[in-house]
């Protein structure tokens, strides 16, 4: 409950004090507009929800209606012409889009019975969009990376596409800035860098080994599973130091409190990848120490999980791990789908899919 109410107090700061829209490009009050309609967007305006089911409105709407509306000084009208008019085929979709980059002001979007996500109106364009080509996908990358950059879906993008020097500028700079509100809202900042962390490690530029590191020791109890995911396939040996950190003051906390089984499950994948000494004593540690008593998680799947990281990363340094858990792997005779990384998709190149998204 906390989360959730630290999260509406973010986005309503957010939408207060949003700094990229340009609100000169965005003057039209709802008197300026044509008087059937104008008890619907007040209505819109009150509820502040982009509601994708008031469907008496998207009938009334003319196309110039909604390009009016495109430039409401109210950002959730905005948002509900701007989603409407990517429904219509009388409208270039993508010149929408790329047109509407710098809106940033944060407003409600109802996905039924997934809730209400606060997020930035471009960012609920671009994330929800689905893309003609895949060079029109890269041409809104592109853009995003190099000139809209503040926005979430740059960082997220970069555990999609392939590390390209023209970008290293822009990633290292989004790796290396706090996130608004990083500081006073911790996770929900740093969420966001962990991306631009893992686009920064596949540069595999060792001068940016220190950078990461150091990002990661300060938000360690921060870390998702973005951050295993980079230590895991990006190693170096100055991880390590991270994950020490991470399992004795953290790791329990994430099972037995946060109840991330998939997180735990991360972690120790990207341990025990590292096949030394260090590594084999932390997994040690979490195959020979019960978790906490008051811990609800179930984990027996947890406990799989851990021997077939030991199993499957055979080395001298877990030896002795392995010949403990060797009977219990054996027994289960594990069959066993081998989970496999995300392949990058912004090659114009590559052939069509059914649906080209941005994430």
């Amino acid at each position: 409950m906390f989360r959730q109410n630290q999260f509406l107090f973010f986005s309503f700061i957010t939408f207060c004090s949003s700094c990229k829209t340009d609100d000169s490009k965005y003057t039209y009050a709802i008197k300026d507009f044509r008087k059937p309609v104008q008890p619907y967007l007040t209505n819109i305006v009150s509820k502040g929800i982009v509601d994708y089911y008031d469907s008496t409105l998207k009938m009334m709407s003319t196309d110039n209606d909604l390009i009016q509306l495109s430039h409401s000084e109210h950002p959730v009208l905005r948002a509900w012409a701007l989603k409407d008019m990517l429904r219509r085929t009388s409208f270039n979709h993508f010149d929408i889009i790329m047109n509407h980059l710098d809106d940033t002001a944060t407003v409600g979007f109802d996905h039924g019975e997934f809730g209400i996500y606060y997020k930035a109106i471009t960012d609920e364009l671009l994330q929800n969009f689905e893309w003609k080509s895949i060079k029109d996908k890269n041409t809104a990358i592109d853009e995003v990376i190099t000139r809209h950059n503040y926005l979430q879906s740059a960082y997220t993008i970069l555990e999609k596409i392939q590390p390209r020097e023209k970008y290293y500028p822009y990633i290292r700079d989004m790796a290396t800035r706090n996130r608004k509100y990083e500081e006073e809202y911790g996770e929900m900042g740093f969420e966001d860098v962990e991306y631009a962390l893992y686009g920064l490690a596949g540069f595999k530029k060792k001068e940016d080994v220190k950078i990461i590191k150091d990002r990661l020791m300060k938000n360690n109890w921060r870390m998702g599973e973005i951050s295993f995911r980079l230590m895991k396939e990006f190693p170096d040996t100055a991880y390590l130091d991270v994950f020490e950190k991470y399992y004795s003051s953290h790791y329990y906390y994430t099972i037995c409190r946060e109840r991330s089984v998939n997180k735990a499950t991360s972690f120790i994948s990207s341990v025990a990848a590292y096949k030394n000494a260090r590594s084999s004593k932390i997994l040690d540690a979490i195959l020979n120490k019960n978790p906490p008593a008051n811990c609800a998680v179930a984990t027996a799947n947890l406990n799989e999980e851990l021997e077939y990281a030991i199993w499957t990363n055979p080395c001298e340094a877990y030896s002795k791990l392995r010949n403990q858990v060797a009977g219990s792997v054996q027994a289960e005779g594990k069959s066993r789908i081998v989970r496999m990384p995300v392949m990058p998709i912004d090659s114009s190149a590559d052939p069509l899919p059914k649906e080209i998204r941005f994430w």
